[in-house]
């Protein structure tokens, strides 16, 4: 059998404690602590390709990969940052080929979307898209995509955290969800490129920012499936949602104002879904947030959980049931 398995984890700006936004901690000792938590919850579920969101800047993720001790000697940072600067990236003990940075809103998906009362449109990624190839054996290649999508904390204009009044509230909320929407889409037509007409598995990883039964997370998953056991049309472009697969008991990734939430995701194709030996959620550690960004600047653990996959695939093509459509 060949074994893989993937992480994703929102690691809660990492930035050096001297990095000029001044989003890092306020000294090396805290920031040193918060590298040592990192690296001994990977190294402890010791996945193959590790999805990242909220990486400060280059040399914070150094560090880290250094921290984890050369056991991931592939690393692969989003050229897309966001306005605070920070960005997705990967982590992988196997090379990561055909790397991709995604910004741009296709024309194919949500287009037109106001982005605030001037009336400019969204064209853009808040945040980058990050995708990489994998390979696993010869001619098995896996897609790997990161994402981190926008967030449900409000900016309103010149850079205010508060509304005027009800009615701007009420219509930043709004803008915000078309820009997560807009998002979702983007998402989705990439998805629909990497899936359409082969038989090469996907993944798809990342801070949704929503919930399993939210719009966007369910516009990017694609058509629902009403039974495994019956192929259909739709087979070649759906995302399965590991949500179900991680005990009931943590099927939450961050937990806000004392409310669990499960916003991180790892969604698979249908050439994956059936090799799936665990899915999961790494709860222990995580602490009830609110809305105070500032109050988190020394925490030495992410406000988010890590989640992971395991995948059991057959060595013998003949014994899978897809197969290998090209070799990289």
């Amino acid at each position: 059998m060949i074994s893989f398995s993937v992480m994703t984890w929102n690691v809660e700006n990492l930035f050096r404690p001297d990095h000029p936004s001044g989003f890092g901690p306020r000294d090396q000792k805290t920031y040193e602590r918060k590298l040592s938590n990192l690296a001994r919850t990977i190294q402890a579920v010791a996945p193959d390709v590790i999805a990242l969101q909220e990486i400060g800047d280059e040399d914070a993720f150094s560090d880290l990969q250094r921290a984890l001790g050369n056991r991931y000697p592939y690393g692969r940072l989003s050229r897309l940052p966001d306005a605070r600067g920070i960005r997705v990236a990967f982590l992988s003990r196997l090379p990561l080929l055909q790397a991709r940075d995604i910004g741009e809103l296709p024309p194919e998906g949500l287009v037109n979307v106001p982005s605030g009362d001037s009336g400019s449109p969204v064209t853009s990624m808040g945040r980058g898209i990050l995708k990489a190839t994998v390979v696993l054996a010869p001619g098995l290649l896996v897609n790997v995509v990161n994402v981190h999508l926008k967030s449900k904390l409000i900016t309103y204009p010149n850079g205010r955290r508060f509304p005027l009044d009800e009615n701007e509230r009420v219509r930043y909320i709004g803008y915000a969800l078309l820009r997560r929407a807009a998002e979702a889409a983007a998402v989705r037509v990439l998805m629909n490129e990497l899936m359409t007409g082969n038989n090469e598995p996907a993944v798809l990883m990342g801070d949704f920012n929503d919930t399993p039964e939210a719009v966007t997370t369910q516009m990017m998953l694609g058509p629902a499936d009403r039974s495994l056991a019956h192929r259909d049309r739709f087979d070649d472009i759906r995302l399965y949602n590991l949500a179900d697969y991680i005990p009931s008991a943590r099927r939450f990734s961050r937990i806000y104002l004392k409310a669990r939430e499960l916003i991180d995701h790892i969604a698979v194709s249908h050439e994956l879904i059936f090799y799936l030996r665990q899915a999961d959620s790494i709860v222990e550690p995580i602490e009830s947030i609110d809305a105070d960004v500032d109050s988190r600047r020394d925490a030495v653990y992410p406000d988010h959980a890590a989640l992971f996959a395991r995948f059991e695939i057959p060595d013998e093509e003949a014994d899978r049931h897809f197969s290998i459509t090209r070799p990289l």
